[in-house]
């Protein structure tokens, strides 16, 4: 569930393409994807509203990581609460909306058909760069 200070961001066509975030008191605002993760820092409310509507659907189209469980996905897995055993792995997104995301191994293993659901905002459950070794 997302956080009732988030303002949703929509295109011209009505299409939701982020939210903006408070930053403290400032009057300043963070941009966030669909997913809930800064797409870059805080800045002037129409600013990055604008730099969501021009860029942010394009943002979520990448290389993501996640935890998932080390044998191949099968089906639907919950990804919102991983196994301590489950491994960091190169992930992309298949669905984001306000209601949470699913994500498919970037290079899933012949047959491997499953997806991961993960909840929105995903916090530190999805992350932009591999985790520190």
């Amino acid at each position: 569930m997302t956080p009732a200070d988030w303002t949703p961001v929509h295109r011209a066509d009505g299409e939701q393409v982020g939210w903006l975030a408070p930053d403290g008191g400032s009057g300043r605002a963070v941009p966030l994807l669909l997913t809930g993760t800064p797409a870059a820092p805080a800045g002037p409310r129409e600013d990055v509203a604008a730099l969501l509507r021009a860029d942010g659907l394009r943002a979520l189209d990448r290389r993501w990581w996640t935890r998932l469980p080390g044998e191949p996905l099968t089906g639907l897995v919950d990804a919102g609460r991983p196994g301590e055993d489950w491994t960091w792995q190169p992930v992309v997104l298949v669905e984001s909306s306000p209601a949470g995301c699913t994500v498919r191994p970037e290079w899933p293993a012949p047959g491997e058909t499953g997806r991961a659901a993960l909840p929105v905002p995903v916090g530190d459950l999805l992350r932009a760069e591999p985790p520190a070794a």
